[in-house]
């Protein structure tokens, strides 16, 4: 269910861009560093938010993995218990 409504929440986005990018078809100077170009608004504006989405994904993913892989060392300690309890629950009884 949250992939159709992310996926919707994408597709609705794109047609607004699409939108904005029809009516707004003038060209805008962009002035970097070291030169100077021309992009219509519509493109710099899109270009801009996928750039500061890929952005936040990075920053997320830079974020999540120490807590991943802390997840995976735990999941393997867990397993070796559980294989530790199952072998001692195994074990004969001695009759003392």
């Amino acid at each position: 269910m949250r992939r159709i409504v992310v996926l919707l929440l994408l597709i609705v986005m794109f047609l607004m861009g699409g939108a904005f990018s029809y009516h707004n078809p003038q060209a805008v100077d962009l002035n970097f560093l070291f030169g100077q170009a021309q992009f219509p608004l519509g493109a710099l504006l899109m270009g801009a938010v996928a750039g500061a989405v890929a952005l936040m994904v990075l920053i997320y993913w830079a974020l999540t993995l120490p807590r991943r892989a802390e997840l995976l060392r735990l999941r393997r300690r867990l397993q070796k218990a559980e294989s530790e309890l199952a072998s001692l629950r195994n074990l004969p009884l001695k009759d003392g």
